[in-house]
């Protein structure tokens, strides 16, 4: 059946797209003091805590996370992995950059959809994937002087790719929430071990960021959730690119950022892959 309220899953969409890079400020800020492993655990730790409320709240059962539960480790794996490497990159350089190399992720996810989920190799995935190669070479910069966390930005962008795959390939396996449950917690699990070895105490401020990014993260996953159910999902994914926006102007006016013109150049080649993949599926 077609959404009956569009707007409404364009609003929420622009929302969580513009309020994620605030999240990934505080963890930047955090970075500093503290070893991204830790920085990323307490963000999963305080997701977890909250989306427990959620799950027991609605009736949730320890035993409603063996449905797919192998799918959503893999999914889960890809994800922490993408966001601590993430976390890593932004430490070394301008968040607008790092953000820049982590959407790589949907333009390999469309591009690799064809391997593993036999989808049909169109036009547009061929000249977007061209155009998101291009920008990946340019933030990093191969044969000129590669940043160590241009690198890691690029890595993280090929992580989340993998984890849209394997979101895409096990969507029926678990409803939204206990996929989400499954994540958060298993995801701390995994990242506990490297929290520990690199332990640092959190002042009380910091404390209150930490609540902040849990919070933040959890509002805005749900935004995206409600935002689907609303709207056709190639009418609001190129919303998504509005953290780019957000990122720069965090980036600015929090750590006095500025990308290079090359990294600029190298954003607005995926940026505008992703909307060449975007837009010609919307038109198909």
């Amino acid at each position: 059946m077609r959404p009956a309220t569009p707007l409404v899953g364009i609003g929420l969409m622009a929302a969580a797209s513009l309020a994620v890079p605030f999240v990934d400020g505080i963890a930047k800020h955090l970075s500093a003091e503290h070893s991204p492993f830790l920085v990323a655990w307490s963000r999963y730790f305080g997701s977890a805590l909250i989306v427990s409320v959620l799950f027991f709240g609605q009736g949730g059962n320890l035993r409603d996370l063996g449905r797919g539960a192998l799918a959503n480790t893999v999914r889960t794996v890809f994800i922490v992995g993408a966001m601590t490497t993430f976390l890593f990159a932004i430490v070394e350089i301008p968040l607008a950059t790092g953000l820049g190399g982590y959407f790589v992720g949907p333009i390999i996810a469309s591009v690799l959809s064809v391997i593993f989920l036999r989808e049909r190799l169109t036009p547009n995935r061929l000249i977007g994937g061209g155009l998101g190669v291009v920008g990946a070479l340019l933030i990093i910069k191969p044969g000129v002087e590669v940043e160590f966390g241009s690198l890691l930005a690029v890595i993280s962008g090929l992580l989340f790719g993998g984890y849209l795959i394997a979101t895409r390939a096990a969507a029926t396996t678990a409803p939204p929430l206990v996929a989400l449950y499954f994540q958060v917690c298993v995801g701390t699990l995994l990242l506990t071990p490297f929290a520990i070895a690199t332990w640092s105490w959190f002042s009380a401020s910091e404390l209150l960021l930490v609540a902040a990014m849990g919070l933040v993260s959890t509002a805005c996953h749900f935004m995206v959730i409600a935002a689907f159910r609303h709207a056709e999902a190639s009418v609001i994914s190129p919303l998504a690119y509005l953290e780019l926006i957000s990122a720069f102007f965090i980036g600015y006016f929090a750590f006095s950022e500025i990308p290079g013109s090359v990294d600029v150049i190298g954003i607005f080649c995926i940026l505008a892959s992703g909307l060449v993949i975007s837009l010609y599926s919307r038109k198909q």
